[in-house]
């Protein structure tokens, strides 16, 4: 036969009396643990950080960009810890983007071959982007807006196109820094603030950025190539105009 062990109790009273004590602790580790992010949160959250980057780059820095692939850049470096910077894939991206953009200008601009609309929509609640064509949905995937600093919400138009920019803010002190070159596809369409791809997440669908909004890699291409203006032929960079104007942005 089986014995059946009792436990005293004054042990029940002792681990009654100690949970409060254990509870405590747990709470005290979990916060050292997570200080720094702890930290961060608050810094940004109360306006405290000190950090001044509202968007991935100023209007003059994506001015003075050729949009060409910077093929001196071997370093990235995010959320102030250098990361896997995929060079290769991108150089090669870019020279496939160079050849095959012109194939379909057709169907490139702000409307299609039959005169529709073609807008974007950003919701920052469901942290997705869709592109449509009047309202048929062409295109849908996740993105990751503004975290640290807030995406700006309205109706704005693509002012400007890059094939790459560089980008660089944050803050060292709280682990926010970064730079990052050779960012791919930048549909700018308020002030700083782009729609651009992101090499260096891969977290969609969560807020990451300092306002712009992070596309997957393949999506931020094929949307640049879809939305107006349209980058003449050779060309790295482009402004609407009222001959190639911009496609509209709902941010909301």
């Amino acid at each position: 036969m089986t014995s059946i062990v009792s436990v005293p109790h004054n042990v029940y009273v002792l681990m009654f009396r100690l949970l409060p004590v254990l509870v405590i602790i747990a709470i005290v580790s979990l916060c050292i643990a997570n200080f720094d992010s702890l930290k961060r949160e608050l810094a940004y959250k109360f306006h405290l950080s000190g950090d001044a980057t509202q968007s991935c780059c100023s209007v003059e820095q994506a001015l003075k960009s050729n949009g060409e692939f910077d093929e001196s850049a071997s370093t990235a470096i995010f959320e102030s810890k250098v990361i896997d910077y995929p060079k290769t894939s991108l150089a090669y991206s870019y020279a496939k983007y160079l050849s095959e953009a012109n194939s379909n200008q057709a169907v490139l601009g702000t409307t299609t071959s039959d005169g529709v609309e073609k807008w974007i929509e950003v919701s920052l609640d469901e942290q997705k982007v869709r592109a449509w064509e009047g309202n048929k949905l062409v295109m849908e995937f996740p993105i990751s807006a503004g975290k640290w600093a807030p995406t700006p919400k309205g109706t704005f138009n693509i002012w400007y196109k890059t094939r790459n920019q560089a980008m660089k803010g944050g803050s060292q002190a709280l682990g926010t820094y970064y730079y990052l070159p050779n960012v791919p596809n930048n549909m700018f369409f308020h002030q700083g603030y782009a729609l651009h791809g992101a090499y260096w997440h891969n977290n969609f669908g969560q807020p990451m950025s300092h306002g712009c909004v992070n596309e997957p890699l393949a999506n931020a291409a094929q949307i640049f190539e879809w939305a107006g203006p349209v980058v003449p032929e050779g060309a790295n960079v482009v402004r609407a105009t009222a001959e190639n104007p911009g496609t509209r942005v709902l941010v909301h």
